[in-house]
């Protein structure tokens, strides 16, 4: 599948608010990664910056890899990338994905969020991941994420996350981060149990350290630093 047939699934929809030149993106937004979209949205009102996403109803589940996003597939999401200098991507990681299983006592279970716990995990995933090729940004990213949201920590993911030249995240002339939350840090539960985001559970802090990250890309424009692939 690519951006093309995705958008054409009934039920996906784009949102686009186009303000100032540092932009806000929820690329898996709606029932995929829950709260992301809603995370990006808030934190773009409050700064006056440019917002994006894909928001997928709560029947579907499709989890496209970001480098597939393909803006020659969206004239909403090429107008987005035109606009902006440098993006924030909002993603999310951990009890996301469906699973099929059987249980002692109930048999068969189909669970489209997959166990409340699973591959040897006992408490509530904590890492904040945080990757781009904005090298300058996602320094910042890792500071203020480390102070705002206390009871949560950076993971040392930076070779691995946000790095295809072809990621969205990199695609405007100042590149970008891409930002991973764990489910207690989308309004989803520690174990992401809730299956509707509760915008009252996200973390203020967590809204104040991306209003921040944005003011800073509008402010410096710092250097992108080198590529990696």
């Amino acid at each position: 599948m690519d951006l093309r047939e995705l958008l054409h699934i009934e039920g996906v929809e784009e949102e686009c608010d186009l303000r100032s030149t540092v932009g806000f993106m929820a690329l898996h937004g709606g029932s995929q990664d829950r709260g992301t979209d809603q995370i990006a949205r808030r934190a773009a009102a409050l700064c006056g910056a440019s917002y994006y996403a894909i928001v997928q109803p709560p029947w579907l589940r499709v989890h496209l890899t970001s480098r597939l996003h393909d803006p020659d597939h969206s004239t909403t999401f090429r107008r987005f990338l035109t606009h902006v200098r440098v993006a924030i991507s909002v993603h999310g990681f951990g009890r996301d994905s469906f699973a099929l299983w059987v249980d002692p006592t109930r048999g068969l279970v189909i669970d489209a969020y997959g166990p409340a716990v699973r591959d040897g995990q006992k408490d509530p995933l904590t890492g904040i991941i945080v990757g781009g090729l904005h090298a300058g940004l996602v320094g910042q990213a890792r500071t203020l994420l480390s102070a705002r949201c206390p009871g949560f920590h950076v993971a040392d993911e930076r070779l691995r996350l946000g790095f295809h030249p072809q990621n969205p995240v990199n695609l405007p002339p100042e590149k970008g981060v891409q930002i991973e939350l764990p489910p207690g840090l989308r309004g989803i539960g520690a174990y992401g149990e809730r299956l509707t985001p509760d915008d009252a559970a996200i973390p203020i802090g967590l809204i104040t350290a991306l209003v921040e990250l944005a003011r800073a890309a509008a402010r410096t424009g710092t250097t992108t630093g080198s590529a990696r692939t």
